[in-house]
């Protein structure tokens, strides 16, 4: 068994031990620096004033609440500056400008934020930049501007300088006079960069620089005239003056205007600078001067008609109300009048009511029953206008406030009145209800001196017959009248032109009429019928009378029973004369050639 030895325990180096000691100490060394510097930090937060070394424009600054900052800044730089001057020197003018330091004012409020933002600021630096105020100073750059004042001298100063140089460059410009394009022809100029310059004088206020600014003035030609942009801008396509569609205003003539480019580019080749160069222009002037159409727009009554409006309240208001609605309409050369798209349905949402009207040959009551009176009473005065008819239908039967051949029916969704604006201006409509009547305008502008006379020529007549019908609800000895009478006829309207001088220049057939005849129905109560004609089929009552009771020996005589006398049915009214033949174009139209209006038919009943 081996003998264990003993062994030696070596002693640790006294360096490890130092080492410890030195980290110790480091650690202890910034931990108190540490401290220090947060201590530096919270005083600097809690001191109220400003870091010290804080200068701006040479300000000093530190160590100043807030108030005493901006306070000091007012006192000392606005004096700072008033005391100051720059001056000005331009190549080519011996004069030296002097510009004063009130024209600039500086931003203190900008000042004393960066002040206060440096002395404040994220926590953990503030202790950092009271060291560096405190070993080197911290300079504010302050921000100068123009006073609007000092400005506006800045500026007239400048202004005087350029005009020492010969001025600002001046543009080529052009006009138009009468009947030549005119270029005046630019100058070259000498002048500066404003922005810039204004800028080097407030850097030079920032920096107190005490030698003259010498500043550059630039020499500028006038730039090339671009003869497409001015030919661009002159042209003009003659037009002459129109009334607007939508607003009915006049548009303003045009003169036409017109040059060649290449020839004026030409002629401004070599012109010397400051002169002047004359190009002939094309002038064209407009067929109708604005001043013309305002001296000829609806200057003249074309034609006109006018017609009575009876029968119902109802039916004259709906007269009214239509005529209102074709009031003031004015058509464009070209444009067509339409009644049912000028008026709508006539519905009672606006205000029609309802009137006797034709449906079926029969009178009925029907919102808007009358409102052919407006289009007939149109129609008539257009056709004295010598206007072009572009649509129109007679009534079934004729009507008594218009002639015959004069009429025109309507009725929404079927049958419509047009006619168009075959003039060379502008016409309108003035349809005018008063007093139970209904007149009719249409103005324009007369560009000849034709006018228009209507007649008609009446070419068979069909007599209307009275029928008597049986009423059950009539007592005995009554009649009424159901309906009233209309003669049929077939008639020709003609469209006479005449010149100024009265003479016949055209008749043409405009229109064939062909007017159904209405029998008149009476009815009478079936004890009467008989009298009539009527039997017991058609309803009336037929009774024999009783047999004598008295013995044939002793039965006096009686007398024969007296017989009521039937009443004479009342004449049929005598039919119009049938007119002569219209005469052959350039000869006269005798007055007789012109009728009268028909028999009036009860004024309520007519065909809407």
């Amino acid at each position: 068994m081996e003998e264990k030895k003993s062994g030696k325990r070596l002693a640790k180096p006294e360096g490890g031990q130092r080492g410890r000691r030195g980290i110790l100490a480091a650690a202890v060394l910034v931990a108190a620096l540490a401290a220090i510097y947060l201590g530096l930090c919270t005083w600097v937060g809690a001191s109220g004033t400003t870091l010290p070394g804080i200068t701006a424009a040479g300000v000093e600054l530190g160590g100043l609440t807030q108030a005493q900052v901006e306070e000091r800044l007012e006192a000392e730089l606005s004096r700072g500056y008033a005391q100051k001057t720059v001056e000005l020197r331009v190549d080519g003018v011996e004069q030296t400008f002097t510009v004063s330091g009130s024209v600039v004012r500086a931003d203190t409020g900008a000042v004393n934020d960066a002040v206060w933002g440096l002395s404040r600021g994220n926590f953990l630096v503030r202790g950092w930049r009271l060291l560096r105020s405190l070993l080197g100073g911290s300079d504010i750059e302050v921000p100068l501007s123009y006073t609007p004042e000092g400005e506006a001298q800045v500026d007239a100063l400048l202004e005087e300088i350029e005009s020492r140089l010969g001025g600002r460059v001046q543009e080529t410009t052009w006009e138009v006079l009468d009947d030549e394009l005119i270029f005046h022809m630019g100058i070259p100029g000498r002048a500066f960069d404003l922005t810039n310059v204004k800028g080097e004088i407030l850097s030079a206020f920032d920096a107190d620089v005490q030698e003259p600014l010498v500043l550059s003035a630039v020499t500028t030609d006038p730039q090339p005239v671009d003869m497409g942009t001015v030919h661009a801008q002159v042209y003009a396509e003659v037009q002459s003056a129109a009334l607007d569609k939508e607003t009915f205003e006049i548009v303003p003539s045009v003169t036409g205007l017109d040059f060649q480019p290449e020839a004026a580019q030409a002629a401004l080749e070599g012109a010397a600078w400051g002169s002047s160069v004359s190009v002939p222009l094309s002038v064209t002037e407009p067929a109708v001067s604005t001043e013309d159409l305002k001296e000829l727009l609806f200057r003249d009554v074309l034609g006109e008609a006018s017609s009575g409006v009876s029968g119902s309240a109802n039916r004259k208001s709906n007269v009214k109300l239509s005529a209102s609605v074709c009031d003031g309409i004015i058509l464009l050369p070209g444009e067509v009048f339409s009644y049912n798209d000028t008026t709508g349905s006539r519905t009672a949402d606006k205000g029609y009511l309802p009137a006797p009207s034709y449906v079926g040959g029969k009178s009925t009551d029907e919102v808007g029953g009358g409102i052919c009176q407006t289009s007939s009473t149109i129609y008539y005065a257009a056709l004295n206008a010598n206007l072009k008819i572009a649509e129109r239908h007679n009534h079934m039967f004729a009507v008594g406030y218009v002639p015959d051949g004069m009429d025109a029916t309507v009725w929404y969704g079927a049958s419509d009145f047009r006619f168009e604006n075959d003039t060379e201006y502008p016409i309108k409509i003035a349809a005018v209800y008063k007093n139970s009547r209904l007149t009719v305008q249409i103005y324009g502008t007369k560009t000849d001196d034709l006018t228009v006379k209507m007649t008609n020529k009446e070419l068979s007549s069909t007599p209307w017959t009275t029928v008597y019908k049986v009423d059950a609800a009539l007592p005995a000895g009554t009649t009424k009248e159901e309906q009233t009478p209309y003669r049929g006829r077939v008639v020709e309207a003609y469209r006479n032109v005449y010149n100024g001088a009265g003479e016949l220049v055209s008749s043409t057939l405009e229109s064939k009429n062909t007017y159904k005849k209405r029998d008149r129905i009476i009815l009478v109560s079936p004890y009467d019928g008989a009298q009539y004609g009527l039997t017991e089929a058609d309803g009336a009552i037929i009774t024999p009378p009783p047999s004598p009771t008295l013995p044939i020996e002793t039965a006096p005589i009686l007398p024969l029973p007296s017989i009521t006398p039937v009443l004479p049915i009342a004449p049929q009214p005598t039919e119009s004369p049938i007119l002569p033949v219209l005469p052959s174009p350039g000869e006269a139209v005798p007055d007789n050639g012109i009728p009268l209006a028909p028999e009036a038919p009860a004024a309520e009943e007519e065909q809407v």
